[in-house]
């Protein structure tokens, strides 16, 4: 007797992949989770990026002269 019938992996597929609700969730996750690696990663350029800008300005108003 096979351990997954033909019975049972369709009635697997309609319980789960034909489901409104699980597939809104699926896409939903598929959707979010790679976009809060994004937008973390883009979060972190943003916040150096400042910080290399404010160095700059600082820099500019006070010049090392004694070079």
């Amino acid at each position: 007797m096979e351990f997954f019938n033909q019975e049972l992996i369709q009635e697997i597929i309609r319980l789960t992949w034909r489901n409104p609700i699980f597939m809104a969730i699926a896409i939903a996750l598929v959707w979010l989770i790679p976009q809060l690696f994004i937008r973390k990663i883009m979060a972190n350029k943003y916040e150096q990026r400042k910080i290399e800008i404010q160095k700059n300005k600082i820099q500019k108003l006070y010049p090392n002269t004694l070079k």
